[in-house]
């Protein structure tokens, strides 16, 4: 995979990189700088915590994409993320004390409102989509800053399903590696990308990493997330409906293969789930479920082909300490490495990938991985928008 464009820059300065995952817990905010090369070196993170009636409207417009309602909401839901987006850049560039002048750009990936990597057909017309919300016009505005957003589009209209993303990130980290790595982001889905020197990397959505437990937490302990899994360890596994779910058509999918909530919500969890009425159990159950897919999709796709040296975690589901017990008893022979190691905060992770992106567009380097996406060709990925 050969990189070109142009990566001078006459005098350091910095990029901001933004994300709002699907655990709608606030914007992840990583202020990054690039030195001669395109590795991003991490400077400094924040979250910027949505209020919990933003946080709720964000949940609601994703659950009622169907109701005409969502037809008032999302356009002013889109500009009210646009402030917030720019209040949480403004916040890291006065928290070390900079100054906008001294910021190259913003990139935002916005908060995911719709991905539908499967094609529709309409009149005709074979159709794949994607929607990520918090308008970039307001955040350039608010900000005097250029902002990168809307990464995914140009993959998809390249043939592609617009995701995964990450493993252009690993790329940059990892593609020089004598050994093969295996790269873990467990957010709300999990992502694995397979890279290292000499070989084309493939990446692919594994399924659900902390969605489902969150939608257990919420319905049946009023929770957002089971803090260090503490409650799962307290529940029986129902291996019968692991193994029933792990049937799923998703998981026989080869890939390159993509997902989000639209596919891995309430009504996954009624179909194969629904018969376990204890609610410590289910979310024991979901948990080990959710390692397991892990591990099926590694063993399936991975193993036959590549021998890792060690597999390289991150995202928040690291911190669920019964999902990564069950991982690790699942993957015996496999070395477990936080991303930390290298120099990529597990917690920033995804707002890092975001500003390598913007940088890379306004450089004019493509920066999509058609093995990882399914495209037909290399693009450049992000849309600007000037001051």
């Amino acid at each position: 995979m050969v990189i070109k464009g142009n990566l001078k820059m006459s005098t350091l300065k910095y990029v901001i990189g933004l994300n709002s995952g699907t655990s709608f817990d606030g914007i992840d905010v990583a202020l990054v700088k690039f030195n001669n090369n395109l590795r991003p070196v991490f400077v400094n993170g924040i979250l910027y915590k949505f209020p919990k009636n933003i946080k709720n409207k964000i949940q609601e417009t994703m659950l009622e994409q169907n109701k005409l309602g969502t037809l008032h909401d999302l356009p002013l839901l889109n500009f009210l993320l646009g402030e917030l987006f720019a209040k949480a850049a403004l916040a890291i560039i006065k928290k070390n004390k900079l100054k906008t002048k001294n910021i190259f750009l913003i990139a935002s990936h916005g908060q995911t409102i719709f991905h539908h990597p499967w094609f529709h057909n309409i009149s005709g017309h074979k159709i794949r989509a994607t929607l990520q919300i918090g308008e970039s016009s307001v955040i350039a505005k608010r900000t005097s800053i250029k902002t990168v957003s809307n990464f995914r589009e140009s993959d998809i209209v390249a043939g592609g399903e617009g995701a995964p993303l990450m493993p252009y990130l690993d790329y940059i980290y990892f593609n020089e590696s004598k050994n093969i790595k295996l790269v873990l982001n467990i957010g709300g889905i999990s992502n694995v990308t397979v890279v290292g020197k000499q070989i084309t990397p493939i990446a692919f959505d594994i399924g659900p990493g902390n969605a489902l437990i969150d939608l257990v937490c919420k319905k049946h302990f009023k929770k957002d997330f089971d803090k260090d899994g503490k409650l799962a360890s307290k529940g029986k596994i129902n291996f019968s409906c692991v193994e029933a779910a792990l049937k799923d058509p998703y998981f026989k999918q080869t890939p390159p293969k993509s997902t989000g909530k639209e596919y891995f919500n309430e009504g996954f969890i009624k179909d194969y789930f629904s018969n376990i009425k204890d609610k410590k159990n289910k979310l024991a159950t979901i948990t080990y479920f959710s390692a397991k897919v892990i591990e099926h999709a590694i063993s399936k796709f991975i193993l036959p082909k590549y021998k890792p040296n060690e597999l390289i975690i991150s995202g928040g589901g690291i911190k669920n300490k019964t999902l990564i017990k069950h991982l690790k008893n699942l993957l015996p022979n496999v070395r477990f490495v936080n991303s930390d190691k290298y120099k990529l905060p597990s917690k920033y992770k995804e707002a890092i990938l975001f500003a390598l992106l913007g940088y890379t567009c306004v450089k004019g380097i493509k920066n999509n991985i058609p093995s990882c996406t399914g495209a037909k060709e290399k693009v450049i990925l992000g849309k600007i928008t000037r001051v």
